[in-house]
């Protein structure tokens, strides 16, 4: 996710107080320096995506503090004069009527933007004034050159690094631009180029000797499942002893371990404390948990907390739809309504913040609905059913929830062809080849039939039970199709049939797996330049886990499987019976499973559509005293870099 960032202006506060709104002045095009250069942000219709910003439910901050929310944005455009602005309401709390007072006394009289940059260029100007285009970067790009040029502190406000070494600052004008927040900021930090510049949010101007970090305890977590960590720096006047150091370390680590333990592994932190890791790779490590956890649909689209998922009824809601009285489960409709909102459209029955139904439950077969009866049930010895594991997550696949249109990721396919020629000779046209891949819906619909009975008698949550296996077997699903889709209408395009992947040629009636095979889908990724990082795998099911643990390397020499975190070839290994082990190859008949490598798995990206839209219909079945439930969820999936996986169809698994 690319870096966010923050810039400031006056207010420019204009009170609308028959609409108990104001008018304010968000951002300007007036340069900022930061380390790595001169910012300016381009202000055209064009240029700044107010998707987010002007759907009037983003939040006005008081020093992009979440936790310190005081208003909405209602409603944000770019005016004649250049310059972002919107129309907020302040809050009725305390908190909230308070900075408004300031506001109108015009003690508080400074609006930060936080935003992210999509792409930009950098410019050149000449002696006389004009400009000319250097290069145009992607955001991501951007961010991981400037990383690299300059550390991770590259977008702190300051002195440029150039100026250090006597140089001109380069300039970069941001064409595309996302803001997602704005924040009441009380005190100017950098007021030398002529605009404010928020303190405390941004850090200070740096020597050119970095100084030692002192990690603050509130960073900003801008949306889920996304994560911003802003850390400060100051000047120490003493040089600390390595123990001291240690000492601050391992604090910084526990401080952030404990706020985001929810998303970390039992041994995560004691691990990173023990081995020595700073804090800088602990964040890297909190953010790749936080985009990977895409198997919750509790919090996806709603953004329900845990205590409301607990609160939650499907029961309820589930009687309320089938009665139309609606009297006890306003919390579910509240639910429902949210969803409609962010969605933009009317559910046909009610929005679910949970997934999908795939079970029928009745009462009077005992081994569906029946066992739920109230007798002597022993609710606390339920145990779900057996399921393929879910993989995707723990590999790193990128997921983008809650989309409403049809979504295209861009990617740079071949670069420039860049040859050479005498020392007075014509120069070859060439130039670069793009690609894209686009995320669409696709219609994943099931129902399941409840009896009235069941309803009414179950002894235990049996809207729990429900949510539970659903929720599972609706990631399960989307986990197989990401796997196995054809491509094939209705079926999204999975990772064996995307084109551009690598393909190691499988034997003519298939062959058991060897040592050659984990190399050579290794190799197919690194032949096309897509060498392995943190998020490289493999990705099999059980059986060839099995072989692995019984083949060996060679003679006399260890198996396939070394165990540990990493397996196989020295890689992790995610293991799920969602990866076919009944494919044809030649006269092997369903016998057969596919070898899957991935040198970064965060190429592949998931999108998820809306929200689960679930019908209740109690008529249909009226006869049989059931209730028809059917849901529609949309979601799809793609390869941003086909060549950054590979596979080897025909392993023989018997």
């Amino acid at each position: 996710m690319p870096n966010p960032l923050r810039r400031s202006i006056d207010i420019g506060y204009k009170a609308a107080a028959e609409k108990g709104t104001f008018e304010l002045a968000i951002s300007s095009e007036a340069p900022y320096e930061r380390w790595f250069g001169i910012e300016i942000l381009k202000h055209t219709k064009s240029a700044v995506d107010l998707s987010r910003l002007s759907d009037g439910r983003h939040p006005l901050l008081l020093g992009h503090d979440t936790e310190k929310q005081i208003g909405v944005i209602k409603r944000a455009w770019i005016g004649d004069d250049k310059k972002l602005r919107g129309e907020a309401k302040f809050s009725r709390s305390a908190l909230g009527q308070e900075i408004k007072q300031d506001v109108e006394d015009e003690i508080r009289t400074l609006v930060s933007v936080g935003y992210f940059v999509e792409e930009l260029e950098e410019v050149k100007k000449s002696d006389d004034g004009t400009e000319t285009v250097v290069r145009r970067l992607t955001g991501e790009e951007f961010e991981r050159e400037m990383t690299a040029l300059h550390g991770s502190a590259w977008n702190r406000a300051g002195p440029s690094a150039a100026r250090a070494k006597g140089d001109t600052p380069p300039t970069f004008i941001v064409t595309r631009w996302q803001p997602f927040e704005a924040s009441v900021v009380p005190v100017p930090a950098d007021t030398t180029v002529g605009i404010g510049r928020s303190a405390g949010v941004e850090t200070d101007p740096q020597p050119v000797a970095p100084a030692a970090p002192v990690i603050e305890p509130a960073p900003a977590i801008v949306a889920a499942p996304s994560i911003v960590i802003v850390q400060e720096t100051r000047k120490m006047t003493t040089e600390k002893t390595p123990a001291e150091l240690e000492i601050e370390r391992r604090d910084a680590l526990m401080a952030i371990g404990q706020q985001y333990a929810k998303y970390l592994g039992p041994n995560d932190l004691a691990d990173a404390i023990r081995n020595g890791r700073s804090v800088e790779a602990f964040k890297d490590l909190i953010i790749a948990k936080i985009e990977s956890r895409h198997t919750d649909t509790s919090e996806i689209h709603v953004g329900l907390t845990p205590k409301e998922v607990k609160k939650y009824s499907l029961g309820r809601a589930l009687i309320a739809s089938v009665t139309g009285n609606w009297k006890d489960a306003g919390f579910e409709r509240e639910c429902s309504e949210a969803v409609s909102k962010i969605m933009g459209r009317e559910a046909e029955g009610f929005f679910l913040p949970p997934d999908v139904f795939r079970r029928d439950f009745n009462v009077g077969t005992a081994t569906e609905a029946g066992n739920l009866v109230a007798t002597d049930l022993r609710n606390d010895m339920y145990v779900d059913a057996l399921r393929n594991s879910m993989v995707m997550g723990q590999l790193g696949v990128r997921v983008l929830a809650g989309l409403s249109s049809n979504l295209d990721l861009p990617r740079k396919s071949s670069a420039s062809t860049i040859g050479s020629a005498t020392e007075i000779g014509s120069a070859s046209e060439t130039n670069p080849v793009t690609a894209k891949v686009t995320l669409s819906p696709k219609r994943m619909t099931a129902y399941v039939e409840v009896s009235k009975q069941a309803l009414i008698q179950s002894g235990m949550a049996l809207e729990a039970m429900i949510r539970d296996d659903l929720v599972v077997g609706a990631a399960v699903n989307i986990e197989d199709q990401v796997i196995n889709g054809t491509g094939t209408a209705p079926q999204m395009t999975g990772l064996r049939y995307t084109s551009g992947i690598g393909t190691v040629a499988a034997a003519t009636n298939g062959a058991a797996l060897t040592w050659d095979d984990l190399v050579d889908v290794e190799s197919a990724c690194a032949n096309a330049n897509a060498e392995p990082d943190r998020y490289a795998g493999y990705l099999i099911n059980t059986k060839i886990r099995g072989k692995a643990k019984k083949v060996q390397k060679g003679t006399n020499l260890p198996f396939l499987w070394d165990g540990g975190p990493q397996p196989l070839n020295g890689y992790r290994a995610a293991v799920s019976n969602n990866v076919r082990s009944n494919i044809t190859q030649g006269t092997s008949t369903t016998v057969c499973s596919t070898l899957m490598f991935g040198s970064d798995w965060s190429m592949g990206v998931i999108g998820l559509f809306g929200a689960p839209d679930v019908v209740v219909d109690p008529y249909t079945k009226a006869d049989t005293g059931q209730v028809k439930i059917t849901l529609n969820q949309f979601a799809d999936f793609g390869l941003r870099q086909p060549a950054t996986f590979a596979k080897r169809e025909g392993i023989l698994t018997t």
